[in-house]
């Protein structure tokens, strides 16, 4: 068998026999199902061995297969250090890299300027994935995290980009009809459009600080939303007062399209920052992207709010 015409089959074998899962395998590379189980088999009749005991459950390795995936396994990660250590040294960034962000942050920061990033480094195959969960990295694939979240896991690398904070704003339709809140307190008197956390199964109460001085507010509107874009729609709409994160409030309101509310009150927000496995940190196209997102990032965050 021509071991480099089946590279591939090779790094899906390895990818089940890990993850003891072809769904799982499948979902961490990015193919069908059917790929991974094509491939698996188009091994096996190369090898005429079976490399795995399947169930409608289960799969497990065969003994053939342990020790397969245990020599496969040297060979293949040599190969890819191999030929990123080649790839490096003639200024290339080549391979594979499985971004998962955030989707606010994505959206509004970081995916207009992807332009920059794929034309500096055209030999570099990204695919790019939104979520609010915690992933797990290893399990799915996953070269960069892009979270909003102060809990640093331990069992990752991090990059800390900057914080951010959140603001209250409304229309200025809306302020004309019910008046400007001088107080946190009078938001009790106002329409809130308030944000529904599913897991604790109400909305979030809002905590405002001034100096020393913090006070809560309960959400008690009568309108509540889940998702960002829709209270911003609601907002910009007239619907009543929304409190987001700085960076998707702040081109709303230098067009005048809101107007910021309690600017002397503030609640302070996570930090940003890009988890990674120790083991990616001299891995190429986790350094450029890392690269990329401190230039992207880091001027936007900078001071953590909106002037």
């Amino acid at each position: 068998m021509q071991a480099l015409k089946h590279f591939s089959e090779l790094q899906t074998f390895l990818a089940v026999a890990e993850l003891g899962s072809f769904s799982a395998a499948a979902k961490r590379l990015g193919l069908a199902r059917s790929t991974v189980s094509t491939q698996v088999q188009a091994l096996e009749r190369a090898l005429g061995l079976a490399l795995f005991h399947r169930t409608t459950r289960h799969v497990s390795l065969t003994a053939d297969g342990e020790r397969y995936a245990a020599r496969a396994g040297v060979l293949v990660s040599g190969l890819e250090e191999l030929t990123a250590e080649f790839s490096q040294r003639a200024g290339r960034v080549a391979g594979r890299l499985h971004v998962q962000m955030t989707e606010s942050i994505a959206n509004t920061l970081v995916l207009p300027r992807m332009a920059e990033f794929l034309r500096a480094y055209p030999d570099l195959a990204l695919r790019i994935s939104l979520s609010e969960r915690a992933p797990d990295l290893a399990a799915e694939g996953i070269d960069v995290a892009l979270r909003l979240s102060d809990n640093k896991d331990s069992a990752y690398r991090y990059k800390r980009f900057g914080q951010v904070s959140f603001v209250m704003a409304a229309s200025p339709a809306y302020l004309a009809r019910f008046g400007v809140p001088r107080h946190p307190n009078d938001l009790l008197r106002h329409q809130t459009i308030d944000f529904f956390d599913a897991d604790a199964g109400r909305a979030i109460d809002y905590v405002l600080v001034k100096g020393r001085e913090e006070i809560s507010v309960t959400a008690d509107g009568d309108l509540a939303v889940d998702n960002a874009r829709a209270g911003l729609t609601c907002a910009l709409a007239g619907l009543g007062i929304y409190e987001d994160f700085d960076f998707l409030l702040r081109p709303h309101l230098q067009e005048g399209k809101l107007v910021r509310v309690l600017p002397d009150w503030r609640r302070p927000g996570p930090a940003v920052l890009a988890l990674y496995p120790g083991g990616h940190q001299n891995s190429a196209p986790v350094r450029a992207f890392l690269k990329f997102l401190d230039m992207v990032l880091s001027p936007a965050l900078k001071g953590g709010g909106v002037a």
